[in-house]
């Protein structure tokens, strides 16, 4: 959010609450204390939505992937709609993806 990775100057705003926002951003692996949260979140996001997933462990669970602390159902019950690469994930992959994927010029 700092000057040089704005996202905000291309309409893209991070929000507190999922009812004012327009879709999910998930940029770690899903733990089983966390899918039930991660549920209602997305439930509670208004429809049409997105899912973007950031990074490695957010992917695929990168190290984590093995581990019986996670729970990877969310992303076989619900469309992702962006995979976004890195670990960690630099800011301008960031922004070049959203921005693609929006299709902002």
């Amino acid at each position: 959010g700092n000057v040089n990775f704005d996202v905000g100057r291309f309409g893209i705003e991070f929000v507190a609450s999922p009812r004012h926002a327009d879709g999910i951003v998930i940029t770690g692996p899903i733990s089983e204390n966390m899918a039930e949260a991660l549920e209602i979140c997305y439930n509670a996001t208004p429809d049409p939505k997105i899912v973007v997933l950031v990074g490695t462990d957010a992917i695929s669970g990168g190290i984590f992937s093995e581990s019986k602390a996670l729970n990877r159902s969310f992303l076989d019950k619900y469309p992702i709609d962006l995979y976004i690469p890195g670990n960690p994930t630099h800011p301008l992959t960031f922004i070049n993806g959203m921005l693609d994927f929006l299709k902002v010029k």
